[in-house]
């Protein structure tokens, strides 16, 4: 958890860097903000309500850590750029680690219980979050796929 949140320190800090230089705030650095903030806030998430000392979940959260640092590298790219890409390439495989740690949850607590249990609204939770988290995949996928010239990136 530490070197998550070192490593989460830095993509911040090449946010901030971005920011002095450009010397002001524009759209694509408030974005790329945006996307580190939300991988520290899946993987702090996570790992406060579920155990994480196995070594899947170390996998996942170094996994998690290099390509943050990886994204972190185009905090000073536009939208218009391959560093936007690597940006969205970065949140969309967070996005799947995500979709496969609370599809092993589901499995775990599949039997889930009576209605109303608590076995049964960590299974629901579980695939709630997969849901979402797919739904981000593919969205990612779309705006990866899209030229880096398009208006709608």
């Amino acid at each position: 958890d530490l070197f998550l949140d070192i490593v989460t320190v830095t993509a911040f800090t090449r946010v901030g860097s971005a920011i002095q230089d450009r010397g002001t705030i524009d759209l694509p650095i408030l974005a790329y903000f945006c996307i580190f903030w939300q991988i520290w806030s899946k993987e702090a998430s996570y790992s406060t309500r579920f155990d994480t000392t196995d070594i899947s979940s170390h996998l996942e959260t170094l996994l998690a850590c290099f390509a943050l640092l990886g994204g972190s590298l185009s905090a000073y790219s536009d939208f218009y750029s391959d560093g936007c890409t690597r940006i969205m390439g970065v949140a969309m495989f967070i996005a799947f680690l995500h979709v496969a740690l609370h599809a092993r949850v589901w499995y775990w607590f599949q039997a889930g219980g009576e209605s109303g249990s608590v076995n049964n609204s960590v299974k629901q939770y579980a695939v709630y979050i997969s849901v979402m988290n797919s739904l981000e995949v593919i969205n990612w996928a779309v705006g990866m796929s899209l030229p880096n010239e398009s208006k709608w990136r």
